[in-house]
């Protein structure tokens, strides 16, 4: 018998590289409200849901970071219209 001193080959993709960033997020959503949303969410499959929520965020062109306190408000995201 004889005993390798070898790494094993890793299954699987490599690990990323660079700086992760957790943005944790719970939405209330309404029946007879929210219903288009609440059936994006039903279609997508199980483990996709962070992928479909940047995928729809990135399609949203017109998206903005709010201004800081006392700045002109008028061109911050309203949620509302980017809901529906």
């Amino acid at each position: 018998m004889s005993t390798s001193t070898t790494t094993p080959r890793r299954r699987g993709r490599p690990p990323r590289r660079g700086v992760r960033h957790h943005i944790r997020l719970t939405l209330v959503l309404w029946e007879g409200e929210d219903d288009d949303l609440l059936a994006f969410f039903a279609g997508i499959p199980p483990g996709g849901r962070a992928a479909a929520v940047k995928q729809a965020l990135r399609g949203f062109e017109t998206l903005q970071v709010p201004s800081a306190p006392g700045e002109d408000e008028d061109d911050d995201l309203d949620l509302e219209e980017f809901l529906l």
